[in-house]
Order: C-alpha cells, then structure tokens, then sequence
C-alpha cells in the first residue's frame, strides 16, 4: 500500500506581482484602449484625450480598490466555505457513491452477460452452421 504523501509544513508564498498567473480573469480586463478609440477626423483636443486617459484610470482604480478592500476579505471566506463544502461533498459522498455504482454496475454486467451468451451463443452457432455447408463456385465461361 502507498503511503501518503506528506503534508507541507509552509504554506506557498503569494506572487504579490502576477496574481492571475492561470488567466482566469483575462475575460474582465478592460483598459482605456479597449473601451474607447477615435477613429480618423473625430479627434478631440490632446489635453481631452490625456484627461480622459487619466480619469478612466483613476476612477477604475479607485473603486476596485475601495470594493475589494470591502468586500475582498467576506467574499474569500465565503468562497472558501463554498469550496470546502464542495470537496467535502466530493470526497466523501461522491467518489464513494461513483465506487459502488461501478461495483454494482460491474456485477450487472456479468449477469447480462451471462444470459446474453447463454441465449445467443446457441443460436450463432446454430446460423454459423447452417451456413457453413454453402459454397460458392465461380465458373468462367
């Protein structure tokens, strides 16, 4: 039997710089380039433009800062109970439920079996018989 394996004294350290390094969020980002662009002959003055670069910026920052220092730490903990509940639920009630269906899955399978081939065989060997006695010649003429 395989032992287990060992748990890790320390827990990993946080990559404070990339933090979505699996890209999980890359559906969310949303810079000023993606959400505004004046095409050719709609330009409006440089100091406009600069502005509205910054203030975009600065808002978005802002509020996702004020939002994730309210509500970052409340919804992590719930998000870990969720998680936790689930794995609960995953490792002792459904992979010991997915077990026993296959063993009992297993043990069907062998009685169809058995009453396929106890059916069936006989009447395939009985064809395979019958059929056996034909013979084709081929006659060039």
């Amino acid at each position: 039997m395989a032992e287990p394996k060992s748990i890790p004294s320390a827990p990993m350290p946080l990559d404070m710089e990339h933090r979505d390094p699996n890209n999980l969020n890359e559906h969310v980002r949303v810079l000023f380039e993606d959400a505004f662009g004046e095409p050719e002959g709609s330009h409006s003055i440089p100091g406009v433009w600069g502005m509205s670069y910054k203030t975009y910026k600065g808002v978005k920052s802002c509020c996702y800062i004020v939002l994730s220092v309210l509500c970052g730490c409340p919804l992590a903990f719930c998000w870990a109970l969720q998680f936790a509940c689930c794995q609960c639920c995953h490792i002792w009630c459904v992979g010991p439920s997915i077990r026993l269906w296959n063993m009992n899955l297993s043990c069907m399978k062998m009685f169809w079996s058995s009453c396929i081939h106890c059916c069936c065989d006989p009447l395939y060997e009985a064809y395979g018989l019958c059929l056996s006695f034909i013979r084709v010649q081929v006659k060039n003429t």
